[in-house]
């Protein structure tokens, strides 16, 4: 029995000196080179860029507000027919509507939205700092001043960002005053702050405008508040040559054909799919007459 267990103990003794001599599986280093090229990998995937910007001179900036007030000056009128889709618990209704839109410069505007088995849902006029809203099974108007569109009540929502899209589509900016903008360039757009003015009204939100570099087009405006948040943004899309009413040649005028209006805080939006676009054609100015109402 003695030498069994002098076998027994020598044995283990050398069991554990080859294990200590024994070298790390190769499998196992290789699982750890992976894991580490994996972290690396991850970190890298995780970190985004922080897109450079610049200032631009005042130079190039009063050729781009140039340019972009000349464009706005030269839709004199407007006629559209478009497809409305409304959507958000801050809107009086949720639907797709057919529209069209009457304008004519400076600040004219009638909309008007039918089903798609075009009955009227509401017509809206606003003129020279006035407006008008006329809604199925209502037998009276809403009327009241652009300054109080809280007469509206439910409505206003869906008005105030539809007139908000068709004002960016127009390119009718806030561009006046070129010493209160701060203008930076990206690698691809130009951004425009616009700061609010707390001397005429203290809630005036600041507003920020993309535009791209190549074309010049009004690729988003943004509302701002105080802490630099979106409240309302406008985006378009899908510029198209329009028919120019003023000229027997083909017209050269780009306007979107896509504007979508989105409330961050009301949780609402409006997004304009223009079929048809002409301007510059003469409108009867009794359309805009607040007392044909």
């Amino acid at each position: 029995m003695c030498w069994i267990r002098s076998w027994l103990v020598r044995n283990s003794q050398m069991a554990a000196t080859d294990d200590l001599a024994q070298p790390a599986c190769p499998h196992r280093f290789v699982g750890i080179v992976c894991w580490g090229l994996f972290l690396v990998m991850l970190s890298s995937c995780t970190t985004v860029p922080v897109p450079q910007t610049f200032p631009v001179s005042s130079e190039t900036s009063a050729k781009i507000i140039e340019t972009l007030q000349a464009r706005e000056a030269n839709v004199v009128s407007l006629k559209g027919l478009f497809q409305a889709e409304l959507d958000g618990k801050g809107m009086a209704f949720a639907q797709s509507l057919q529209g069209t839109i009457l304008y004519q410069r400076p600040d004219q505007f009638r909309i008007k939205g039918f089903t798609r088995f075009g009955g009227l849902v509401f017509d809206f006029v606003l003129s020279h700092g006035f407006y008008a809203l006329r809604v199925k099974n209502q037998p009276r108007p809403i009327v009241g001043g652009s300054d109080d569109f809280q007469r509206l009540g439910e409505l206003r929502l869906p008005v105030l960002l539809s007139l908000r899209a068709i004002e960016v589509l127009l390119g009718k900016l806030p561009l006046v005053d070129e010493n209160s903008l701060a203008v930076q360039q990206g690698d691809e757009t130009y951004q425009f702050d616009i700061p609010s003015d707390p001397r005429t009204n203290p809630s005036t939100l600041s507003q920020r405008i993309v535009i791209d570099q190549r074309t010049l087009h009004v690729r988003q405006l943004d509302y701002v508040n105080s802490e630099g948040e979106s409240v309302v943004s406008i985006r378009t899309s899908d510029f198209r040559l329009v028919r120019d009413g003023s000229q027997v040649e083909s017209g050269t005028i780009l306007l979107p054909f896509g504007v979508q209006a989105e409330d961050h805080v009301e949780a609402g939006s409006v997004e304009l799919e223009f079929m048809e676009i002409i301007v510059n054609e003469p409108l009867d100015k009794h359309v805009f007459t607040l007392a044909a109402f």
